[in-house]
């Protein structure tokens, strides 16, 4: 019998974690990407001005491809690490 499935929503609040703080800090893709847990084909929240695979928080690309439907989960992952690196500093 088949059987509906419904998308796990993520709580990307739970996943801003001291290893990606630092990674954010230091703009280290990789360290970040591990951090996190995102795919390869995943957008980094890295600033675009940083990282030519990184977001900026205008809107997202319009090529249809896997990286840019990752596009709006990148850019919010990015306001929660600048809210997290604002905490931290405070």
């Amino acid at each position: 019998m088949p059987t509906k499935r419904t998308r796990v929503a993520r709580n990307i609040g739970q996943r801003i974690t001291e290893a990606a703080i630092e990674a954010y800090i230091a703009r280290d893709y990789i360290a970040l990407h591990r951090a996190l847990g995102l795919k390869p084909w995943e957008a980094s929240p890295l600033p675009l001005e940083d990282e030519p695979l990184g977001v900026d928080q205008d809107s997202p690309p319009e090529d249809g491809s896997p990286w840019g439907e990752t596009w709006p989960q990148a850019q919010e992952l990015q306001r929660e690490l600048e809210a997290a690196v604002r905490r931290r500093t405070k």
